[in-house]
């Protein structure tokens, strides 16, 4: 028995002194990737969660107990954590997944990403999305309610960086003439950006600026919709998703016939962001086993 999907390791429930351990695992074990994710500035408050873009996705009781980190969680800037993997593997693609554009400017998070991209080898994967709390963006000065067009634009303006010969960008946000901006990112025919959220302006950023999906499998044929009125439905695109919890081959085996190409699994119950130490490795090892991941060779 082979998975029927390339299976990815999320490390940030992990803790920080054991990222390049479960890394080097992965690699050994037959995992297609590993990733990185962030928040940057959650409020030190006991109700932090609480608001509408929140409560949209905690229903019921206790809705707190349910959130996968707190205001204290231990979060690494992800392109950081990826830079220090790159140097531990050799073959393991390196994602971030998900990389909130909108807080940044384009050339200097331009400049972080190809980085890693350089000194992995070609090895990363850049998954993109909003965000879903609005404290982080008054935290970081920026406009919460401008956050989708900034998002596309700097989608546009980070490949005119890593394509164009001297780059130069004119929008509603960023402004610069021609440019040196070398080195480019080393993969071809460009460094893939996946587009994550939920279902109507993600679906419609992916299909029309993105190379992937890494969002709710079942989302999976509305994308592909969108991305035939797009007039891209013959362009290279990858759909991806991440999983909190445990995982069964015959889950895989669901997803797979979605159409999801890579999962991202978080293998350990009941524990959250940061949590997870060397007692985990067990964990990997045995969803690797049941799910017929092949080792490196």
């Amino acid at each position: 028995m082979s998975a029927p999907v390339a299976v990815g390791l999320n490390l940030v429930w992990v803790k920080p002194e054991h990222m390049v351990e479960y890394a080097r695992l992965a690699e050994a074990l037959g995992f297609e990737s590993v990733w990185a994710g962030e928040h940057v500035a959650v409020p030190a408050r006991d109700d932090w969660w609480v608001g509408p873009e929140q409560e949209k996705h905690l229903r019921g009781p206790n809705p707190e107990l349910k959130m996968p980190f707190a205001p204290k969680s231990p979060f690494l800037d992800p392109l950081v954590v990826l830079a220090h993997l790159a140097a531990a593997t050799t073959r393991l693609r390196l994602g971030v997944g998900i990389y909130m554009l909108a807080l940044r400017d384009p050339i200097l998070a331009g400049r972080a990403i190809t980085a890693v991209d350089v000194l992995s080898g070609g090895r990363l994967d850049l998954a993109v999305g909003l965000g879903w709390l609005p404290d982080e963006y008054r935290f970081t000065n920026n406009d919460w309610t401008a956050r989708g067009r900034r998002t596309d634009e700097m989608i546009r303006c980070l490949r005119a960086l890593f394509e164009q010969e001297e780059p130069e960008f004119h929008g509603e946000f960023f402004d610069f003439e021609p440019i040196g901006f070398e080195p480019k990112p080393l993969q071809r025919p460009r460094l893939p950006i996946h587009v994550g959220g939920g279902p109507g302006p993600a679906v419609r950023r992916a299909a029309t600026l993105g190379d992937g999906w890494y969002g709710a499998p079942q989302l999976n044929a509305t994308v592909r919709e969108a991305l035939k009125r797009a007039g891209r439905e013959a362009d290279p695109f990858h759909f991806s998703t991440i999983s909190i919890g445990p995982m069964t081959p015959a889950e895989l085996d669901g997803l797979a016939a979605l159409g999801t190409q890579r999962v991202v699994v978080t293998p350990w119950p009941g524990k959250k962001v940061g949590e997870v130490g060397r007692e985990g490795l067990a964990d990997v090892e045995r969803f690797a086993r049941a799910c017929g991941l092949t080792p490196a060779g």
